[in-house]
């Protein structure tokens, strides 16, 4: 989307909204405060360090019965891990890892023939209602590490041939590992895609002793809570970028970026052994690229494209948006999408939430939400209130670039898109961007925080 369009709609807004210092079409969005059920291993061990403060929990214990039970519930899930990486030794984890967002690592070994031959982690969310296993494969840069770690612990001591199936061993032993350099086990998953090697809620994680029941009976159902996928996006988003295939795809799509001129695009994604592929870099046009969404050599999980010239804007156009929902309904594991500007910023773009996204496009669909030069159509209810914002953020002193990403953000927070926008700030990570709505019965403002409100 070119700023001149832009720049032309906001001279004609100005007089408007001054006049109109109050909306007659506000949304009032209230947060459900319902209290979700909790697995019962976590609950239960916090339960008891809030009682007895002077001991320390061990969360081996929660993470390694979680994962027993786990078994018990789908005994077909135990043997097609233990056939694809090893038998799972409880007796023996990492020490418990504080990650963001309230969130915890742990990991344990799994062995084939005496010998360490993978390491599964698990991550709690901070509710304690939703929790993931996933083995660290080929090309994360912890693996290695990890293994041999935990090996040398068997190589000094006399440990005895393992049985996963005693919860009473569980914890026996914690090895201190360093934190990991990536924060989860599958960096290249958010949860939105090809899926954990095991995961679900309080129903997964039961041992038929009550805490269980409730909830979500599929044990592939990722978390649903749109904050943690799009901090998961960011890491996902983080990892990504780092990579040196992905880099060197970069380096020749945005070549000449500057200068008005075709955009360019790539996708990227996993083959069977979990490593980062990417596809050939396409031309397409000065507003647009055509990417598949599929590829015949590896599972797209995302896409990169450019926005070249400095007249068009950084971020993501609304168009874009439509192509990210086109692009998950015909294949479910594409999830991330980057966008590289002309002034070197960089955004991606994550699905928090698939259902809801659909749900967007079939309600305000392409052919009447999308108008000209691929913003939003001229005089329709989020036309409106995405002008509404951006004015009011360029009247703060905002760049016409930041202005008009705080809005579009802003957008995809009201109409409940089930997508986030996140920008690559100064430290070369990936931030989720959040605009904060407050109303009175005087006015509304508008302003970025660092809260989420998704």
């Amino acid at each position: 989307m070119m700023k001149n369009l832009v720049t032309r709609l906001l001279l004609l807004m100005t007089v408007s909204f001054s006049l109109n210092s109050c909306r007659t079409d506000e949304i009032i969005i209230t947060t459900e405060q319902t209290q979700k059920e909790k697995i019962a291993f976590f609950e239960r061990l916090e339960k008891d360090q809030t009682l007895s403060r002077n001991v320390s929990p061990n969360y081996a214990v929660p993470f390694g019965n979680s994962m027993l039970a786990f078994f018990k519930n789908y005994p077909e899930k135990k043997k097609e891990l233990e056939n694809k990486y090893g038998t799972v030794d409880l007796k023996i984890s990492s020490q418990d890892l504080d990650l963001d967002n309230g969130r915890k690592l742990l990991m344990f070994p799994m062995l084939t023939d005496g010998k360490v031959t993978a390491v599964i982690g698990g991550i709690i969310n901070s509710e304690r209602d939703y929790l993931y296993f996933d083995a660290y494969q080929e090309g994360h840069p912890d693996r290695s590490y990890l293994i041999k770690t935990f090996q040398e612990y068997y190589d000094s001591k006399a440990v005895s041939k393992n049985d996963s199936n005693n919860p009473t061993d569980v914890g026996d032993v914690i090895i201190i590992v360093k934190k990991p350099q990536l924060i989860q086990p599958d960096p290249w998953d958010n949860g939105g895609g090809i899926g954990h090697d095991m995961d679900g809620g309080p129903s997964e994680y039961t041992n038929g002793e009550g805490g269980g029941g409730g909830g979500n009976t599929n044990p592939n159902t990722p978390t649903t809570n749109p904050c943690e996928k799009a901090q998961d996006g960011n890491n996902a988003a983080n990892v990504i970028s780092e990579s040196s295939e992905f880099n060197d795809k970069k380096a020749i799509a945005t070549n000449g970026i500057t200068n008005p001129g075709p955009e360019k695009g790539y996708v990227f994604g996993k083959d069977a052994n979990g490593n980062l592929k990417t596809g050939d870099v396409k031309t397409g046009t000065s507003s647009t690229v055509s990417l598949p969404a599929t590829d015949p050599n590896f599972t797209v999980t995302g896409s990169v494209h450019t926005h070249t010239g400095l007249d068009s804007f950084d971020s993501f156009s609304p168009l874009d948006f439509y192509g990210m929902g086109a692009n998950q309904q015909a294949n479910p594991n594409y999830n991330l999408m980057f966008v590289f500007g002309a002034t070197g910023a960089e955004y991606s773009l994550v699905i928090t939430d698939p259902v809801k996204l659909k749900n967007f496009i079939s309600i305000y669909k392409l052919a009447t939400s999308i108008g000209e030069d691929n913003g939003w159509i001229n005089g329709s209810s989020i036309e409106k209130d995405f002008m509404h914002v951006l004015d009011t953020f360029v009247s703060q002193g905002k760049t016409l670039d930041n202005a008009y990403v705080l809005a579009n953000a802003y957008v995809l927070t009201k109409y409940d898109t089930g997508m986030a926008i996140s920008k690559k700030d100064t430290d070369g990570k990936f931030k989720t961007i959040f605009v904060k709505e407050k109303s009175n019965s005087h006015n509304t403002s508008y302003n970025q925080t660092t809260d989420c409100n998704l």
